[in-house]
């Protein structure tokens, strides 16, 4: 009778733990079952855009990015690693999904040397042309182009 009373003690003991486990591994753990269907969306619009297409990228996911938060809680910011077909990272891209209307254009950084990482250029350096070069290939003398030209005072 006293071996009835333990293997009564130690089986509901096991099963006291078993219920637990399974309470706390729902609890707390993994979230999800894999990536979005918006990112999917993201990943299959980025794969088919011209560019990615002459240069035989392809995106396998994009990681969310942090800017600045001025931008509200319908934009979505993203970022993704460009590879070839062989699976060597050649690029990187950024761009921001607006909920309701679509993806913006996005800007890529290709890299001089395929598998070897850059970071991206600093803001202020990013949209100059060079020593005051237009596009025409002029350059540029004086005041800047968009600057009013005021006539001499009258006498």
């Amino acid at each position: 009778m006293t071996d009835r009373k333990k293997v009564v003690k130690v089986v509901g003991s096991l099963v006291a733990l078993t219920f637990s486990g399974l309470v706390l591994f729902t609890m707390y753990g993994p979230r999800g079952c894999g990536p979005s269907e918006d990112e999917l969306k993201v990943v299959a619009q980025l794969n088919n855009l011209e560019e990615m297409i002459q240069k035989g990228g392809y995106v396998k996911k994009i990681t969310p990015i942090e800017e600045r938060d001025d931008r509200g809680d319908s934009v979505y910011g993203f970022e993704a690693e460009i590879e070839d077909e062989k699976g060597v990272a050649i690029g990187r891209l950024r761009s921001f999904r607006v909920e309701g209307f679509g993806m913006m254009k996005p800007r890529y950084l290709w890299y001089k040397q395929p598998g070897v990482p850059e970071d991206w250029p600093p803001r202020g350096e990013r949209r100059r042309r060079g020593d005051g070069e237009r596009r025409d290939g002029e350059r540029r003398g004086g005041a800047p182009p968009n600057a009013q030209q005021s006539a001499p005072p009258a006498q």
